[in-house]
């Protein structure tokens, strides 16, 4: 969903109202250069077990796996960027997404996930290896009569 006013507070309002699909969407962080170079994109969606690099604001350098995403509040949460509590319990802060580039994508196995494979070939605009393009298909419900 693209919002067509430059008012921030319209922005805000289409942020809020979003769908759970669509916020998903709105989830996409920027790949690092070498990536970006790799597979021809710009942005991908975020998934667990994604490896992120923290490059703006108070958390700035830390690098780690993606271990919880807030679709709600367009959070994650970083498994390296831990942090002690005054009584000894560990906490992991919510970095907003637009602050996180991606250094690797989650791999199961040797092949990518199905579906970040086809969101790539969509938006690059070139196909992937064979091997990596594996993925789920719907079958088709035989007609009866």
């Amino acid at each position: 969903m693209k919002v067509k006013s430059k008012k921030p507070k319209k922005q805000r309002k289409a942020l809020y109202q979003m769908k759970s699909h669509q916020r998903s969407k709105a989830l996409s962080t920027r790949l690092a250069d070498f990536l970006r170079e790799e597979y021809g994109v710009k942005r991908l969606p975020l998934r667990i077990g994604d490896q992120v690099r923290v490059c703006v604001g108070e958390y700035k350098d830390f690098e780690g796996e993606v271990i919880e995403i807030n679709r709600k509040n367009q959070r994650v949460k970083i498994k390296e960027a831990a942090f002690e509590k005054s009584d000894g319990t560990q906490f992991h802060p919510a970095i907003h997404a637009s602050n996180l580039i991606l250094t690797r994508l989650k791999r199961e196995g040797k092949k990518m996930d199905g579906w970040r494979a086809q969101i790539i070939e969509r938006k690059a605009g070139f196909i992937l290896f064979e091997e990596e393009l594996m993925a789920p298909k719907k079958e088709k419900k035989e007609m009866r009569e």
